[in-house]
Protein backbone atom coordinates (compact mmCIF):
# COMPACT_ATOMS: atom_id res chain seq x y z
CA UNK A 1 0.00 0.00 0.00
CA UNK A 2 1.34 3.89 -0.03
CA UNK A 3 1.55 3.83 3.64
CA UNK A 4 2.49 1.58 6.81
CA UNK A 5 0.78 1.13 9.71
CA UNK A 6 1.63 3.46 12.78
CA UNK A 7 3.21 0.60 15.20
CA UNK A 8 5.24 -0.42 12.50
CA UNK A 9 6.72 2.95 11.66
CA UNK A 10 7.13 3.55 15.65
CA UNK A 11 8.79 -0.06 15.62
CA UNK A 12 11.28 1.60 13.11
CA UNK A 13 12.00 4.61 14.75
CA UNK A 14 13.62 2.14 17.59
CA UNK A 15 16.20 1.53 15.48
CA UNK A 16 19.31 2.82 14.33
CA UNK A 17 18.67 2.72 10.89
CA UNK A 18 16.34 0.67 8.44
CA UNK A 19 17.02 -1.72 5.20
CA UNK A 20 14.36 -1.96 3.23
CA UNK A 21 14.05 -3.93 -0.53
CA UNK A 22 12.87 -1.34 -3.12
CA UNK A 23 12.95 2.44 -3.73
CA UNK A 24 9.20 2.18 -3.59
CA UNK A 25 9.37 0.89 0.11
CA UNK A 26 11.68 3.71 0.86
CA UNK A 27 9.17 5.71 -0.04
CA UNK A 28 6.15 4.54 1.92
CA UNK A 29 8.21 4.08 5.25
CA UNK A 30 9.41 7.87 4.79
CA UNK A 31 5.62 9.00 4.23
CA UNK A 32 4.25 7.00 6.97
CA UNK A 33 7.03 8.71 9.48
CA UNK A 34 9.85 7.11 9.41
CA UNK A 35 12.90 9.15 10.73
CA UNK A 36 15.85 7.03 10.99
CA UNK A 37 17.91 6.28 8.04
CA UNK A 38 16.76 4.36 5.40
CA UNK A 39 18.93 2.30 3.04
CA UNK A 40 17.66 0.20 -0.52
CA UNK A 41 19.03 -3.15 -0.09
CA UNK A 42 17.23 -5.45 -2.58
CA UNK A 43 16.35 -8.96 -2.71
CA UNK A 44 17.36 -11.52 -5.44
CA UNK A 45 17.18 -15.04 -7.27
CA UNK A 46 19.40 -17.75 -7.10
CA UNK A 47 20.95 -18.53 -10.50
CA UNK A 48 20.98 -21.76 -9.96
CA UNK A 49 17.17 -22.23 -9.76
CA UNK A 50 15.73 -19.75 -12.64
CA UNK A 51 17.67 -19.60 -15.74
CA UNK A 52 16.55 -20.26 -19.33
CA UNK A 53 18.82 -23.57 -19.71
CA UNK A 54 15.87 -25.55 -16.96
CA UNK A 55 14.01 -28.02 -18.95
CA UNK A 56 10.47 -27.43 -19.20
CA UNK A 57 7.34 -29.66 -19.16
CA UNK A 58 4.45 -28.15 -21.37
CA UNK A 59 0.75 -28.71 -21.71
CA UNK A 60 1.40 -29.38 -25.40
CA UNK A 61 1.73 -26.94 -28.18
CA UNK A 62 -0.86 -24.36 -26.43
CA UNK A 63 0.21 -20.82 -25.41
CA UNK A 64 0.69 -20.58 -21.80
CA UNK A 65 -0.03 -18.19 -19.36
CA UNK A 66 1.15 -17.88 -15.87
CA UNK A 67 0.32 -16.63 -13.29
CA UNK A 68 1.23 -17.29 -9.17
CA UNK A 69 -0.32 -15.90 -6.36
CA UNK A 70 -1.47 -16.19 -2.66
CA UNK A 71 -4.94 -15.68 -2.94
CA UNK A 72 -6.35 -12.12 -1.76
CA UNK A 73 -7.90 -8.94 -3.10
CA UNK A 74 -3.81 -7.79 -3.41
CA UNK A 75 -3.21 -10.28 -6.29
CA UNK A 76 -6.82 -9.42 -8.05
CA UNK A 77 -7.83 -11.97 -9.21
CA UNK A 78 -10.81 -10.95 -10.53
CA UNK A 79 -9.13 -8.90 -12.78
CA UNK A 80 -7.11 -11.75 -13.94
CA UNK A 81 -9.24 -13.96 -14.82
CA UNK A 82 -11.98 -12.01 -16.01
CA UNK A 83 -9.52 -10.12 -18.28
CA UNK A 84 -8.69 -13.07 -19.78
CA UNK A 85 -11.81 -14.83 -19.73
CA UNK A 86 -13.11 -11.80 -21.90
CA UNK A 87 -10.06 -11.55 -24.10
CA UNK A 88 -9.77 -15.52 -25.31
CA UNK A 89 -11.96 -18.09 -26.33
CA UNK A 90 -12.45 -21.71 -25.20
CA UNK A 91 -11.62 -22.83 -28.67
CA UNK A 92 -8.45 -20.54 -29.29
CA UNK A 93 -5.08 -21.70 -28.96
CA UNK A 94 -3.95 -20.34 -25.31
CA UNK A 95 -3.90 -21.26 -21.81
CA UNK A 96 -3.72 -19.40 -18.37
CA UNK A 97 -2.07 -21.60 -15.63
CA UNK A 98 -2.81 -20.04 -12.18
CA UNK A 99 -0.95 -21.62 -8.67
CA UNK A 100 -2.66 -20.53 -6.23
CA UNK A 101 -1.81 -20.46 -1.85
CA UNK A 102 -4.54 -20.21 -0.03
CA UNK A 103 -3.76 -20.68 3.97
CA UNK A 104 -7.40 -19.25 4.88
CA UNK A 105 -9.68 -22.11 5.43
CA UNK A 106 -12.42 -19.56 5.73
CA UNK A 107 -11.76 -18.49 1.92
CA UNK A 108 -14.04 -20.70 -0.76
CA UNK A 109 -12.46 -20.06 -3.62
CA UNK A 110 -14.64 -22.09 -5.98
CA UNK A 111 -17.29 -19.74 -4.41
CA UNK A 112 -15.54 -16.74 -5.35
CA UNK A 113 -15.05 -17.95 -8.48
CA UNK A 114 -18.21 -18.77 -9.50
CA UNK A 115 -19.11 -15.13 -8.42
CA UNK A 116 -16.91 -13.80 -10.90
CA UNK A 117 -19.78 -15.15 -13.93
CA UNK A 118 -16.46 -16.08 -16.44
CA UNK A 119 -18.38 -16.89 -19.69
CA UNK A 120 -18.33 -20.91 -19.93
CA UNK A 121 -16.97 -20.12 -23.56
CA UNK A 122 -14.09 -17.61 -22.72
CA UNK A 123 -10.09 -18.43 -21.93
CA UNK A 124 -9.11 -21.72 -20.53
CA UNK A 125 -8.42 -21.48 -17.10
CA UNK A 126 -6.53 -24.55 -15.08
CA UNK A 127 -6.10 -23.93 -11.13
CA UNK A 128 -3.40 -25.74 -9.22
CA UNK A 129 -4.27 -24.81 -5.59
CA UNK A 130 -2.15 -25.07 -2.57
CA UNK A 131 0.34 -27.63 -4.73
CA UNK A 132 3.86 -27.58 -3.30
CA UNK A 133 6.71 -27.11 -5.61
CA UNK A 134 10.06 -27.19 -3.74
CA UNK A 135 11.86 -23.61 -4.73
CA UNK A 136 14.50 -25.54 -6.50
CA UNK A 137 11.91 -26.91 -9.18
CA UNK A 138 9.83 -23.80 -9.63
CA UNK A 139 12.26 -22.80 -12.51
CA UNK A 140 10.57 -25.94 -14.30
CA UNK A 141 7.36 -24.18 -13.89
CA UNK A 142 7.89 -21.26 -15.25
CA UNK A 143 9.75 -22.28 -18.22
CA UNK A 144 7.00 -24.54 -19.03
CA UNK A 145 5.07 -21.41 -20.06
CA UNK A 146 5.50 -18.34 -22.65
CA UNK A 147 4.16 -15.61 -20.05
CA UNK A 148 4.02 -14.92 -16.63
CA UNK A 149 1.25 -11.91 -15.96
CA UNK A 150 -0.58 -10.94 -12.38
CA UNK A 151 -2.25 -7.41 -12.17
CA UNK A 152 -1.36 -7.01 -8.70
CA UNK A 153 -2.48 -3.92 -6.85
CA UNK A 154 0.64 -3.56 -4.92
CA UNK A 155 4.13 -5.60 -3.97
CA UNK A 156 6.53 -5.31 -1.07
CA UNK A 157 8.57 -7.18 -3.65
CA UNK A 158 7.13 -9.32 -6.68
CA UNK A 159 9.86 -12.07 -6.17
CA UNK A 160 7.84 -14.52 -8.57
CA UNK A 161 7.65 -11.69 -11.54
CA UNK A 162 11.67 -11.59 -10.79
CA UNK A 163 11.72 -14.94 -10.99
CA UNK A 164 9.85 -15.79 -14.07
CA UNK A 165 12.11 -12.90 -15.31
CA UNK A 166 15.02 -14.57 -14.96
CA UNK A 167 13.86 -18.16 -16.49
CA UNK A 168 13.64 -15.54 -19.81
CA UNK A 169 9.77 -15.12 -19.55
CA UNK A 170 8.08 -12.01 -20.80
CA UNK A 171 6.19 -10.40 -17.66
CA UNK A 172 3.15 -8.36 -17.52
CA UNK A 173 2.50 -6.52 -14.42
CA UNK A 174 0.86 -3.36 -12.41
CA UNK A 175 3.46 -0.30 -13.32
CA UNK A 176 3.03 0.36 -9.46
CA UNK A 177 4.82 -1.36 -6.29
CA UNK A 178 8.18 -2.50 -5.68
CA UNK A 179 8.50 -4.61 -8.39
CA UNK A 180 9.21 -1.42 -10.62
CA UNK A 181 12.71 -1.15 -9.30
CA UNK A 182 13.74 -4.25 -11.57
CA UNK A 183 10.80 -3.71 -14.30
CA UNK A 184 10.61 -0.82 -17.14
CA UNK A 185 9.10 -0.87 -20.28
CA UNK A 186 12.39 -2.48 -21.65
CA UNK A 187 12.52 -5.66 -20.13
CA UNK A 188 8.43 -5.92 -19.51
CA UNK A 189 5.27 -5.50 -20.09
CA UNK A 190 4.12 -2.35 -17.73
CA UNK A 191 -0.27 -2.28 -16.89
CA UNK A 192 -1.93 0.62 -16.58
CA UNK A 193 -3.13 2.02 -13.23
CA UNK A 194 -6.82 3.08 -13.91
CA UNK A 195 -5.89 5.34 -10.20
CA UNK A 196 -4.95 4.45 -6.68
CA UNK A 197 -7.99 3.41 -4.46
CA UNK A 198 -8.77 2.11 -0.92
CA UNK A 199 -7.08 -0.86 0.45
CA UNK A 200 -10.33 -3.01 1.09
CA UNK A 201 -9.34 -6.54 2.08
CA UNK A 202 -9.61 -9.07 4.76
CA UNK A 203 -6.41 -7.99 5.90
CA UNK A 204 -5.88 -5.69 8.90
CA UNK A 205 -2.30 -4.12 8.40
CA UNK A 206 -4.24 -1.89 4.76
CA UNK A 207 -6.84 -0.33 7.09
CA UNK A 208 -7.19 3.30 6.14
CA UNK A 209 -4.18 2.96 2.88
CA UNK A 210 -4.56 2.93 -0.70
CA UNK A 211 -2.97 0.73 -3.85
CA UNK A 212 -3.30 0.58 -7.47
CA UNK A 213 -6.41 -0.62 -9.00
CA UNK A 214 -4.77 -2.54 -12.29
CA UNK A 215 -6.53 -1.48 -16.08
CA UNK A 216 -8.79 -4.53 -16.77
CA UNK A 217 -9.13 -3.48 -20.72
CA UNK A 218 -5.35 -2.92 -20.84
CA UNK A 219 -4.53 -6.09 -19.37
CA UNK A 220 -6.94 -7.70 -22.10
CA UNK A 221 -4.63 -5.25 -24.74
CA UNK A 222 -1.73 -6.55 -23.15
CA UNK A 223 -2.63 -10.36 -23.23
CA UNK A 224 -3.36 -10.26 -27.23
CA UNK A 225 -0.27 -8.00 -27.90
CA UNK A 226 1.78 -11.43 -25.97
CA UNK A 227 -0.26 -13.61 -28.01
CA UNK A 228 -0.18 -12.24 -30.95
CA UNK A 229 4.00 -11.06 -31.40
CA UNK A 230 5.38 -13.84 -30.07
CA UNK A 231 8.62 -12.65 -31.25
CA UNK A 232 8.91 -9.60 -29.56
CA UNK A 233 7.72 -11.42 -26.42
CA UNK A 234 10.28 -13.77 -26.83
CA UNK A 235 12.94 -10.23 -26.89
CA UNK A 236 11.30 -8.87 -24.02
CA UNK A 237 12.14 -11.88 -21.88
CA UNK A 238 15.74 -12.46 -22.97
CA UNK A 239 16.42 -9.03 -22.15
CA UNK A 240 14.52 -9.19 -18.87
CA UNK A 241 16.56 -12.76 -18.02
CA UNK A 242 20.14 -10.87 -18.89
CA UNK A 243 18.79 -7.70 -16.44
CA UNK A 244 17.77 -10.10 -13.96
CA UNK A 245 21.06 -11.92 -13.85
CA UNK A 246 23.15 -9.23 -14.34
CA UNK A 247 21.93 -7.08 -11.32
CA UNK A 248 19.32 -8.70 -9.04
CA UNK A 249 21.09 -12.27 -7.80
CA UNK A 250 21.74 -12.64 -4.18
CA UNK A 251 24.62 -11.85 -4.96
CA UNK A 252 24.54 -8.69 -5.59
CA UNK A 253 22.44 -8.67 -2.47
CA UNK A 254 25.15 -9.47 -0.45
CA UNK A 255 27.31 -7.31 -1.95
CA UNK A 256 24.81 -4.40 -0.78
CA UNK A 257 24.74 -5.34 2.86
CA UNK A 258 28.63 -6.09 2.60
CA UNK A 259 29.28 -2.68 1.33
CA UNK A 260 26.83 -0.97 4.06
CA UNK A 261 28.49 -3.09 6.90
CA UNK A 262 31.60 -1.58 5.96
CA UNK A 263 30.38 1.69 5.97
CA UNK A 264 28.71 1.03 9.59
CA UNK A 265 32.15 -0.11 10.64
CA UNK A 266 34.44 2.22 9.43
Amino acid sequence: TDHIPADWAAAANRMDEVWVPSAFNRETFQRSGVTKPLHVVPLGINPDYFNTGINSYRLGEMFTFLSVFEWGERKAPEILLKAFNEEFKSSDDAVLICKISNSDGDIDIAAQVRNFNLKPGGGRVVFSLNEIIPTYQLGSLYRSADCFVLPTRGEGWGMPMLEAMACGLPVIATNWGSHCDFMNEGNSYLLDVEKLIPAVAKCPYYKGFNWAEPSREHLRALLRRVYENRAEAREKGARAAADAHGRWTWDHSAQKVIARLKEIGS
